[in-house]
């Protein structure tokens, strides 16, 4: 893992931030020295994080219809400068995630809020989410799995976006209904993951439905003590680890068998791995979509 101030970049993590092919990246190099890599003992090339900055803002011009050679001759304080201003006039989802990443970079924190709140404001706050911050995890994702992102960025841009999740649970008013259900919502011993899963909270909230929320890593051994205290009509949950999936399993195994009036739900990239048990009661959900619509209307189900 790179020191915390000494992160390095590979020309994919470049091209997969940028958008701009490697191959491209390599010419614009040699062709006009936008960038000054330095390399390692087997001559490898590696980037540092204002090179990564430089190549994000140079593929914003370059997909704005400024020639690379007229890129290459701007001063870095004119390429600021360009980029600002389109910045500024052009709000767009794109530009929005390209933004989150230098903020990120900085650990601006600051300028983090700013790009958000503006964001909230122009586009309303579940399409900040699904348009805006699901394609900047997903784009950055893959850098946290590599080890080319260090272990404070994520933490950093992670508790920023659940925070603002937070802040817009808090500001619901809900109106319940006849037809709101009771949804228990929790993730299995081991599963960390729960920004997406805080999201649908919010959304379930948004449709006037009971919810408990019980966050990330609940001991398996409590499972069953909320639900009979609580005796919820559905019961939430997203599996995304590939870890300890012996241990879940045979949690949902007890508790869709030892609960057949509750209605269960599980999604994320996991899910399918409790397809091969033929669970009671239980519906997998495959797909963002899936999971959105059930969020929008579990009693449909």
């Amino acid at each position: 893992m790179n020191a915390l101030g000494n992160i390095k970049y590979s020309i994919t993590d470049l091209s997969r931030l940028s958008g701009i092919k490697q191959h491209t990246i390599r010419i614009w190099e040699q062709r006009y020295g936008i960038l000054k890599p330095e390399r390692t003992d087997t001559k490898i090339r590696f980037y540092s994080d204002k090179e990564l900055k430089q190549i994000i803002n140079i593929s914003l011009l370059n997909k704005k219809g400024l020639k690379i050679s007229k890129i290459a001759l701007l001063s870095v304080e004119a390429l600021l400068e360009k980029v600002n201003e389109i910045e500024d006039n052009q709000y767009s989802h794109e530009i929005v995630v390209d933004q989150l990443t230098k903020s990120m970079i900085d650990f601006d924190e600051q300028a983090f809020e700013k790009i958000i709140n503006t964001s909230i404001l122009k586009f309303g706050f579940q399409s900040v989410i699904l348009d805006i911050v699901y394609p900047f995890l997903e784009k950055i994702g893959m850098l946290w799995l590599t080890g080319n992102i260090n272990p404070a960025q994520e933490h950093f841009i992670s508790n920023l976006i659940r925070q603002k999740i937070i802040v817009a649970i808090d500001g619901q008013s809900v109106n319940y209904k006849a037809d709101s259900k009771k949804i228990m919502m929790f993730l299995p011993q081991h599963e960390l993951h729960e920004l997406a899963f805080l999201f649908y909270s919010y959304l379930l909230k948004l449709n006037n439905h009971h919810v408990i929320y019980l966050g990330a890593n609940l001991p398996n051994a409590d499972v069953q003590t909320v639900i009979d205290v609580y005796e919820p009509d559905i019961i939430y949950s997203v599996l995304t680890s590939s870890l300890h999936l012996k241990n879940t399993k045979q949690l949902f195994t007890q508790i869709t068998t030892q609960n057949p009036k509750i209605k269960f739900f599980v999604g994320g990239c996991q899910a399918c791995q409790l397809k091969e048990l033929e669970l009671p009661n239980t519906l997998l959900l495959y797909s963002l979509q899936e999971e959105l619509d059930f969020c929008t209307n579990p009693g449909k189900y």
